[in-house]
């Protein structure tokens, strides 16, 4: 059920795409609300939301809490690290098909670092899920996940296609992420998972994700194969 799914949320979301390209809605303008697209089109409202959300990861819609969604003017960006996504968002937007292998869920001890972050106690139970996320078939990104167990059950974890999603079900919306990037090489391990040789440069990315009033709800860790993707940054100024 999950590919049908993801399949509807991007094509709805090239047709919105297409639309907006073609000038119906303007910069700044407002689209009309999700319930009247999801009406106009004949699908769910969480399927048109879906959609919308990956207008907003691409750049061409933002959201404005109680107010809309409305077309942004500045450039959209493939992969742009000044926007939050997931990693099955970035391999969809660089035009290949996501998927996972050697995927673990279930609780674990929060390492040291985890559980101050998450505010737990150091070895308390956190969930946690580890997978290979795949572009075409490709072994790309190695990427564990943690949060707190209230938040995420455990057993809940094999189900879940996004755990942004997942959050934001629960109230936990992540507002924003901050993340430091700096190159590794692959040691047994991630060479075994990622299917390169030992030594390969790996770029990997450590984030802490929070909710609008800083509640930190998600750590990530993310070891990109180096030559999988390539990022880029909108960077605004100097002006005067």
């Amino acid at each position: 059920m999950r590919g049908p799914r993801r399949l509807l949320r991007h094509s709805l979301a090239e047709e919105l795409r297409a639309r907006i390209l073609a000038g119906e809605w303007q910069p700044g303008e407002k689209l009309p609300s999700e319930p009247e697209l999801a009406r106009r089109r004949t699908v769910s409202r969480s399927s048109m939301r879906a959609a919308i959300t990956v207008l907003e990861e691409d750049g061409y819609v933002s959201r404005r809490h109680g107010s809309g969604t409305y077309v942004t003017a500045r450039p959209a960006l493939p992969s742009d690290l000044g926007r939050n996504f997931g990693v099955s968002a970035l391999i969809a937007h660089n035009g290949m098909k996501p998927g996972s292998a050697e995927e673990t869920s279930g609780a674990v001890p929060a390492p040291p670092e985890v559980a101050a972050v998450l505010d737990v106690e150091p070895g308390a139970p956190v969930s946690t899920l580890r997978r290979v996320r795949t572009a075409d078939g490709r072994r790309v990104v190695d990427v564990t996940d943690w949060c707190r167990t209230e938040h995420i059950a455990p057993d809940e974890l094999p189900a879940v296609e996004s755990i942004y999603d997942a959050l934001a079900e629960r109230g936990l919306a992540v507002d924003h992420g901050v993340a430091t990037l700096e190159p590794r090489n692959a040691d047994d391990e991630l060479a075994s998972r990622l299917g390169v040789p030992r030594g390969t440069l790996l770029l990997t990315i450590d984030q802490i994700d929070r909710t609008g009033d800083g509640t930190a709800v998600l750590v990530s860790r993310e070891h990109h194969v180096a030559d999988a993707f390539t990022f880029r940054l909108l960077r605004r100024g100097p002006g005067e």
